[in-house]
């Protein structure tokens, strides 16, 4: 049946599960760096106000973006690296987040949705 289709049909991820009309920070000590697609993962252990350790989630775009805009590879982020983290938080309130911004230290920062180029 799809054959017979008089238009193109294109796949879309959709960003419903990230609330974008809010905006946050977290800092932490990255755990691991997973450089794959369809998304790209990064994983912090971030002390919260308490100063108990809660692991967040950073969810990228796909590899090819990363790396065709931005020169990042599997070796960009290793387990110990300091960074901060901005984006569109879960929905669902886990500690989940669509990354927008990326702090490195002692650098300045990267926003992972705009194309340098």
């Amino acid at each position: 049946m799809l054959t017979l289709c008089p238009f193109p049909i294109t796949a879309h991820h959709a960003s419903a599960a990230f609330d974008r009309d809010k905006l946050i920070s977290v800092s932490g000590t990255v755990l691991r760096w997973q450089f794959i697609n369809p998304h790209s993962g990064l994983w912090l252990d971030v002390f919260d106000e308490a100063g108990s350790i809660n692991e967040w989630t950073g969810e990228f775009q796909g590899t090819l973006d990363l790396y065709r805009h931005f020169s990042w590879n599997k070796d960009t982020f290793m387990a110990g690296d300091y960074v901060t983290l901005t984006g569109y938080p879960a929905r669902n309130g886990s500690r989940i987040m669509s990354v927008r911004i990326v702090g490195f230290e002692g650098e300045n920062e990267v926003d992972v949705r705009i194309a340098p180029d």
